[in-house]
């Protein structure tokens, strides 16, 4: 078998494959002697009919249309492998010339490719991972949550302020109108948690024992209740105690209460060791993710829509067989992250783009750096798939080859070495990377941007930090 591959514009590929005449012999062979084992004809043992006579009841043509479909499903991903290419789409073949008997067989596909992008630079690459080691702050945060686990909730004589917990009752309107549940009679209601919107804490706060106020608002779209989203909601509140979260002190008793130690810098060591394994464990992790999204901020020229649809349909079967896994169906997953099928899928063809985007990152690094895979590298890789054994490495080549997936593996080992080019060279930050923007504003997230220039834009300004 013969094959070219000649570069089209942008992505595509027109590969031509020539078929020896032998092999186009064998094919119509093998085509004949499938229906003629299919085929019961009177006077003639299963399988024996000679070609003329299965002509007659078939048709040459369908059975060397039988032969033309096997071939070129056996050659094709063969030609792939010889031309070391990576297809993301289905050939288009166009109209194929019939088989003749006795003649070689030429075919030429027009497949779309991995694209081969490339970087707009590989210097000064840095991260900022953060401390790989547990910081004071940490230690700090660990303990108040352990104070407030711990913590009690006495009555103040004084005015609600921010944090308390008050006693109150309320009946509550949407739009002048009643509702099911609209009426609530001395609930402890904690402050500061986001359990209602925040113009329900501030209509609280001032507010003494025995005093009535009233809270009004527009129902956001966090609302539970799809129906009131938009609508005006009002609470008469009637306030009947207020009562102010009490911290235990922080001391040696404290320490012994929750712990079981003998001094609060027992503790401290304690949460500092603890800390320091768990984040020893994901910092490595953590590193190369943030090393491969740098690189793929730079990624120069633009990924192929069918090349993300594909992964995005990979991720999304991956998904439904994790559930099963589980022994989840959607809806019970829907029901227990409150997270709707729309986001699910957008969140999923996002990965898909950033996930695609750092494997492109990688490959063009690997040619930036003008490596190369070599037949020892193949080799290793081949070994390793083969389970280790010497006497399947050559079956598990030829394997590979049959099916076109030896670019597969190739494509493996130029990310392999190009991540570990990038790990060695990558500078690692370990101060405290700073909050996104929407984050620490709490407004509403602004339009999404491409993953590309969102992500490159994060990259750059934390390069000029």
């Amino acid at each position: 078998m013969e094959t070219t591959a000649e570069r089209l514009e942008g992505n595509l590929v027109r590969l031509t494959v020539t078929v020896p005449a032998v092999d186009v012999d064998a094919a119509i062979e093998k085509a004949y002697r499938d229906v003629a084992g299919k085929l019961r004809i009177p006077g003639f043992r299963k399988g024996k009919a000679p070609r003329p006579i299965i002509d007659s009841h078939v048709g040459a043509e369908a059975v060397l249309a039988d032969a033309q479909e096997a071939l070129v499903d056996a050659t094709y991903p063969q030609a792939i492998d010889a031309e070391d290419l990576r297809p993301i789409e289905s050939p288009d073949m166009g109209e194929l010339e019939s088989l003749v008997a006795g003649q070689p067989f030429a075919y030429a596909a027009e497949v779309e490719v991995r694209p081969e992008l490339g970087l707009t630079s590989i210097d000064d690459l840095r991260v900022v991972a953060g401390s790989k080691t547990a910081t004071e702050a940490e230690i700090d945060a660990q303990i108040e949550q352990t104070r407030d686990r711990f913590a009690t909730v006495e009555p103040a004589e004084r005015p609600v302020a921010a944090d308390d917990f008050v006693l109150l009752s309320f009946v509550g309107t949407v739009d002048g109108e009643a509702y099911e549940g609209n009426t609530v009679d001395k609930y402890l209601f904690e402050l500061g948690r986001g359990l209602m919107p925040e113009e329900f804490d501030a209509a609280l706060i001032g507010a003494s024992a025995g005093d009535e106020v009233v809270a009004e608002f527009e129902i956001p779209d966090t609302s539970s209740n799809e129906e009131f989203v938009g609508k005006h909601a009002r609470f008469d509140i009637t306030v009947h105690e207020v009562k102010a979260k009490v911290m235990p002190d922080l001391d040696d008793e404290f320490a012994a209460n929750v712990g079981g130690f003998d001094t609060l810098a027992e503790m401290r060591d304690d949460i500092r060791k603890k800390l320091d394994e768990s984040k020893a464990l994901a910092y490595t992790r953590r590193v190369e993710l943030l090393a491969r999204q740098r690189l793929s901020s730079r990624l120069d020229g633009d990924i192929p829509e069918s090349i993300i649809r594909q992964r995005t349909e990979s991720m999304t079967r991956e998904f439904f067989e994790t559930l099963e896994e589980s022994n989840m169906t959607l809806d019970g997953y829907v029901a227990a992250t409150g997270v709707e099928v729309p986001q699910i899928q957008a969140d999923i063809a996002e990965q898909a783009r950033e996930r695609i985007a750092e494997e492109l990152a990688l490959e063009a690094l690997f040619r930036t750096l003008g490596m190369e895979v070599t037949q020892a590298d193949l080799d290793e890789a081949l070994f390793e798939i083969a389970g280790g054994d010497p006497e399947a490495l050559e079956r598990t080549r030829e394997n590979l080859r049959e099916v076109g997936a030896t670019p597969i593996v190739k494509e493996s080992i130029m990310h392999r070495r190009a991540l570990e080019w990038l790990l060695a060279n990558v500078e690692v930050l370990e101060q405290e990377p700073e909050a996104p923007e929407e984050k620490k504003t709490k407004k509403a997230a602004p339009k999404r941007k491409g993953a590309k220039a969102g992500k490159a834009e994060k990259a750059e300004k934390a390069e000029k930090e």
